[in-house]
């Protein structure tokens, strides 16, 4: 099984608490400006930051989960959570507080495994969607093609395609795409 890579942006004492919570691997920074030239640098699953009020830092950990595709968790002091999650509310950033205790980090951490499994088969459903889309595109745009040479219906452009498709044993995308290719020579 493959360990998750964790960047940590805050000090040795909350890396310290995050090793002993979660198997994974963890890169810590200590400046939001190194934790960004690292995410340049590593492909990371997720990020925790330890937040201490400041706005930069909030500001890098939303944008980092709104164009990235990870998972964030920021832990601030308890007397700004409410503030804090309140500004985290519609960028899917998971919001704690400490001190905080190791059962309910590593909970989080599943929370986050969690989520980002969904997206993944998410982006996976879309691609193939796409890609879906794309075909059909090609079919109705090879349709639009043997309408105007040809001066035909779309029902018979459309029989036409599905008729050689069939003959030939290939995809409907197939046969169109060697249709246009044939038109454009």
């Amino acid at each position: 099984m493959e360990v998750n890579k964790v960047l940590v942006l805050g000090n040795e004492n909350f890396l310290t608490l995050l090793k002993n919570t979660a198997h994974m691997h963890y890169v810590l920074s200590s400046t939001h400006n190194d934790a960004l030239n690292k995410l340049r640098e590593t492909q990371f699953d997720y990020v925790v930051i330890l937040y201490t009020g400041n706005s930069a830092i909030l500001n890098f950990a939303k944008s980092i989960a709104i164009t990235r595709n990870m998972g964030v968790c920021l832990i601030c002091k308890k007397d700004i959570y409410d503030q804090v999650l309140y500004q985290c509310k519609d960028s899917g950033i998971i919001v704690l507080s400490y001190p905080i205790k190791k059962q309910l980090l590593y909970e989080a951490f599943q929370i986050l495994m969690s989520m980002n499994r969904r997206i993944q088969l998410y982006e996976k459903k879309i691609s193939k969607l796409e890609q879906k889309y794309l075909e059909l595109k090609m079919v109705d745009h090879c349709k639009l093609v043997l309408i105007s040479n040809y001066h035909w219906s779309e029902d018979k452009a459309h029989h036409y395609i599905e008729k050689i498709a069939m003959e030939q044993q290939k995809t409907k995308f197939l046969v169109a795409k060697e249709l246009l290719e044939e038109f454009s020579k």
